[in-house]
């Protein structure tokens, strides 16, 4: 699978990405995922300490990745 990264600014403080999920953002998230693989929707807020990562979606294929990117106008 190739690693896609793709981001769009929401506002100043909050930034949206689709890209594989380290463990460190997981980390942040505070949330617990069994299983990390392929990509996911998710948003950090610069304003919060540390960098808050809220994770809003599993994508489970590149197809999925690819396709919610351009529905989203991300780079």
């Amino acid at each position: 699978m190739a690693e896609f990264y793709f981001t769009t600014n929401i506002d100043n403080e909050s930034t949206l990405y689709i890209a594989p999920l380290t463990n460190k953002r997981l980390a942040m998230s505070g949330q617990e995922i069994a299983d990390i693989s392929g990509y996911f929707l998710y948003e950090t807020c610069k304003s919060q300490e540390p960098n808050e990562v809220r994770v809003i979606a599993q994508l489970l294929s590149e197809e999925a990745a690819l396709r919610l990117s351009r529905m989203l106008n991300m780079e």
